[in-house]
């Protein structure tokens, strides 16, 4: 087939454009570092780019979070730590006040020293992250939590939600524990029963530990103890039914008295006419239990303790279910932070699978395309040269 000078002609033009078209897109390759400059050029592999490209956003999406929370989580274990140290302390010294004797002025000075605790306390619940948001008031972020009025005393003005972080694809860990948890959800007595001693008693009888005779024996009862005359004897009273349910029970101090399920030790002597009610345990602020205390403390004297030592016993109850539960709260951060580490890993290994493929599919081999190049430049003086040759033949001087 044979082919005429002007076809020939316009073989070697098209020829020496392509070659151009290669060198110069190798050099564009070369000066980007990328193997594929638009999508035209592979749009497969252009479209898993993109793909990539977003699960890349999305993971430096959750390490933001994940930043985030952990920064959270740490403030949030910091201030239950302060606040289980605080409360410690103040066990141990209202074990020392116990243990007496003391003269007023010592007593108001721990009650002084008991304040200090209360304020310190009320502070670390209204604890804030760096952004300026409440940690212990749930979701509700912009609301300090804890309040005090001279009318209901302190209030919890959080809510009891979680805030939960995404920070892996369908996994979310949450943080900001209620101050509800803290310092509201607190229950007194132990064992779901409390004691209380009347205050207008005017014996030493002072009660020690309470609780059920065995697991789930009291049903939550209100009962009273009345001692008789001579207080060697007491009657156990139903108060709802107004109802005796024992009477001339021998007593002696130190004795553990078991009454309808629940029991208490009862040490010192009770006078005649004293009364010891028990009932099912109530939620009370930890806050509203210091306050109680720091009036106790403040109003009493050297001679007359029994009614604090019943009240520190009955304050000594409250604080150690609030240790408790500061404890599990701390134990619920510590197990966030661990799984928080856990998905950072998990995200760090999906971040290198990535940026390894996308790199396979979008990076240049530089020496490939080096070597590349030297081939298409030799390539395109080889065109260039054939094309000059072309031009000087005299046959076109007659075209």
């Amino acid at each position: 087939m044979r082919i005429s000078t002007q076809q020939f002609f316009q073989f070697n033009v098209n020829s020496m454009q392509q070659h151009a078209a290669s060198v110069s897109k190798t050099q564009a390759q070369l000066s980007s570092g990328l193997k594929l400059l638009m999508p035209a050029d592979d749009p497969n592999g252009a479209t898993r780019i993109l793909g990539l490209e977003q699960r890349l956003a999305t993971l430096e999406q959750y390490d933001r979070n994940t930043t985030q929370l952990e920064n959270n989580l740490r403030t949030e274990e910091a201030a239950v730590e302060q606040i289980h140290s605080v409360l410690d302390n103040a066990r141990e010294r209202l074990v020392q006040i116990n243990n007496g004797p003391h003269t007023q002025a010592e007593h108001k000075t721990f009650g002084g020293e008991l304040a200090q605790m209360r304020d310190q306390l009320r502070s670390l619940g209204n604890t804030q992250n760096a952004n300026g948001e409440f940690m212990f008031a749930g979701t509700a972020t912009d609301t300090q939590p804890f309040t005090r009025d001279a009318g209901s005393g302190y209030q919890y003005q959080g809510n009891q939600q979680t805030r939960d972080i995404p920070v892996a694809a369908g996994r979310t860990i949450a943080y900001g524990d209620s101050g509800f948890d803290l310092f509201v959800d607190i229950f007194t007595g132990n064992q779901g029963v409390t004691a209380s001693a009347d205050t207008a008693n005017s014996g030493d009888g002072v009660i020690g530990y309470v609780g059920e005779t065995s697991p789930g024996s009291y049903f939550g009862d209100h009962l009273r103890v009345v001692f008789n005359t001579p207080p060697d004897t007491y009657d156990l009273v139903d108060v709802a039914t107004v109802t005796t349910l024992s009477a001339g029970v021998s007593f002696t101090p130190g004795d553990t008295i078991n009454i309808n399920g629940a029991s208490a030790t009862l040490d010192g002597a009770p006078a005649a006419g004293d009364k010891f009610d028990f009932q099912s345990s109530q939620r009370q602020n930890l806050l509203t239990t210091f306050d109680a205390l720091v009036s106790e403390l403040q109003t009493a004297d050297s001679v007359g303790v029994t009614r604090l030592h019943n009240a520190i016993n009955r304050g000594l109850e409250n604080i150690d279910a609030a240790l408790e539960q500061s404890i599990a709260v701390r134990s619920r951060v510590g197990t966030r932070l661990e799984s928080l580490d856990a998905v950072r890993d998990a995200n760090q290994s999906f971040e290198i699978s990535y940026q390894t493929t996308l790199s396979e599919i979008r990076d240049l081999d530089y020496n490939e395309a080096a070597a590349r190049l030297s081939a298409e430049v030799s390539a395109l003086e080889i065109a260039q040269a054939s094309f000059a040759r072309v031009q000087n033949l005299s046959l076109f001087n007659y075209l």
